[in-house]
């Protein structure tokens, strides 16, 4: 009893230690890491649950196994409801906590939830089916829910970095993608299985190859370039070589209770400085210039000479005479010698 549950609990905690280790920059809490190891733990209870109500439903459809039944029965059924139950409990666990500032944070904390699941579940199947099934299950189920698990947490921690600069749309993409790939790579996992074909065993082994060659790249290469998830949250070294997590401009940095604050690192005592003397300055008082007075030349006016009007000549009207016809009275008769001689 005592060798089958050590077989059973080494896997989990062989693979814990090394993506602790990865984590380069800053180690995350033990204590933090053990609540989502729980977390995940019990959330076999939900999965058992969620299989037995999916199993019930898909015989009232399916009368024998087959490839559709398989299909359905590892992807939607089993896939789903035992990464959903991982998903909610690393939600859970780290979503709001502080510590979960790096990007390899969300892989450190994918990994304890998921092998929290794995330990549980290769704890029931060795026990039930004894020590073939602890090693086959070592060598290959329990790497593989921390393979899911890496998966989820590298989207998880993508999705929390866009949720910190304000990309919503970023942060929803992130999370179905960190649900959606972990239900797609066990649904692929779990239904190869199911067969016992040469040929699908073919594509099981090319398939495992090709998620643990992906699995330790990513793992790597996020080990090498993790970065804090937003630009506000600076690190500072201590005194052991350990980061510390920088107060925000306009911040103080409140000590935690129960926790001596670490010195920095080639911290040197300030030397107080004296205060300088202030020589006085002797001011040269300035002469104001005299400025000489403007003689403005006075402006002598113009005299007009008046115009005298010239006189109109008055407008002669040509008079008209009129020669009176004979027989007709002239009031006005003109008189002239030869009219005086007729007379």
């Amino acid at each position: 009893m005592s060798i089958l549950a050590f077989l059973a609990v080494l896997p989990a905690a062989v693979l814990l230690i090394v993506i602790y280790k990865l984590d380069n920059i800053e180690k995350e809490p033990v204590s933090l890491m053990a609540k989502v190891f729980g977390f995940g733990a019990l959330s076999v209870i939900s999965a058992i649950l969620m299989e037995m109500a999916g199993s019930a439903i898909l015989s009232l459809f399916f009368r024998t196994e087959n490839a559709l039944y398989n299909a359905i029965m590892y992807f939607c059924v089993v896939g789903f409801s035992e990464e959903i139950g991982k998903f909610v409990a690393l939600k859970l666990g780290t979503w709001k906590n502080r510590e979960f500032n790096f990007s390899f944070d969300g892989i450190v904390y994918g990994a304890c939830a998921t092998l929290g699941f794995a330990t549980v579940e290769n704890i029931m199947y060795c026990f039930q089916y004894g020590l073939s099934v602890a090693i086959t299950r070592a060598i290959m189920s329990v790497p593989g829910h921390c393979i899911f698990g890496v998966f989820m947490g590298i989207y998880y921690g993508m999705a929390k970095r866009c949720e910190l600069n304000g990309d919503e749309e970023g942060k929803k993409k992130n999370i179905f993608k960190s649900l959606l790939i972990p239900i797609l790579l066990h649904g692929t996992y779990d239904f190869c299985l199911s067969y016992q074909y040469d040929g699908i065993m073919l594509v099981f082994i090319i398939f495992e190859i090709a998620m643990v060659t992906a699995a330790i790249k990513r793992v790597l290469k996020m080990s090498k370039t993790d970065s804090p998830l937003a630009p506000e949250m600076q690190m500072a070294v201590g005194s052991e070589g350990m980061y510390q997590q920088a107060p925000m401009m306009g911040q103080m940095q409140t000590p935690v209770m129960g926790q001596p604050q670490a010195p920095v690192m080639n911290q040197q005592p300030v030397t107080p400085v004296a205060p300088m003397q202030q020589v006085p300055v002797q001011q040269t008082p300035v002469v104001p210039v005299q400025q000489a007075p403007v003689q403005q030349t006075p402006v002598v006016p113009v005299q007009q000479t008046p115009v005298a009007p010239v006189p109109a000549a008055p407008v002669q009207e040509p008079v008209v005479t009129q020669t009176p016809e004979p027989g007709i009275y002239n009031p006005n008769p003109v008189f002239t010698p030869e009219s005086i001689e007729n007379k």
